[in-house]
């Protein structure tokens, strides 16, 4: 027994969920290098056409829909983070059309997303509040009951991020499980094509739920952290 304890490695094979986030990461910042590229090159006195148009547009609505939440200079601030996290979700949980394991079916990955989203709402707290008010919104606004607000407080700091995470997996996980059964059962009664098409359905329709839902969920508790 102790000595399996003291055997282990600080390298191993990834898991599934591993590749596959480095394939959409590869994939997407390959992406975002290209169009960088194609956009530096633009002339802006004319409009651009083809795939890097369809780029500018998302972006531009993308901006005017965060812009409501976040106005002014924020949009600026936390516009690429919010954006990435879009971008990284809607293809990350879609990945299974293409036959790999999406990344967020992995607890730990969607975790990592729970304590991406604290430290930028820390951030935002720090730099719109400061850490002053930060501190003294901890304690409540009744003084005498301070040492009991102050750990339910630190408690509901980290637990709106977290079940954000937690969320995340959950639905995704969910809505996996109810594709394969629907896909299985009208593989058996109807036939193969037609549980093909309701599998490649429930992925798209459950991960771009579940990657708006946490964008928007992020977009809402940045917009509160940085509200002055």
């Amino acid at each position: 027994m102790i000595r399996k304890m003291l055997d282990f490695k600080l390298s191993g094979p990834l898991s599934p969920n591993v590749v596959s986030t480095l394939i959409v990461v590869f994939v997407l910042g390959l992406i975002a290098v290209i169009v960088g590229i194609k956009v530096g090159k633009l002339d802006h006195r004319k409009t651009p056409r083809g795939f890097v148009f369809v780029c500018v547009m998302i972006v531009d609505v993308f901006n005017r829909f965060i812009s409501d939440h976040l106005p002014g200079k924020r949009t600026k601030v936390f516009g690429p983070y919010l954006f990435t996290i879009l971008i990284f979700l809607a293809f990350a949980n879609t990945i299974s059309l293409f036959g790999l394991k999406p990344p967020l079916s992995n607890l730990s990955v969607a975790l990592t997303f729970s304590a991406i989203t604290i430290v930028m709402i820390k951030f935002a707290e720090v730099k719109y509040q400061g850490v002053w008010k930060k501190l003294v919104s901890l304690l409540g606004p009744v003084k005498p009951l301070a040492p009991i607000m102050l750990p339910i407080n630190l408690i509901g700091e980290v637990s709106t991020p977290l079940t954000m995470g937690m969320r995340l997996f959950g639905n995704l996980m969910s809505g996996m499980v109810i594709s394969v059964m629907v896909y299985t059962a009208l593989h058996w009664a109807v036939g193969i094509f037609a549980g093909i098409f309701v599998h490649a359905f429930f992925d798209i329709f459950f991960g771009l739920i579940q990657a708006f839902v946490f964008f928007m969920l992020s977009t809402v508790n940045l917009s509160m952290a940085s509200d002055v």
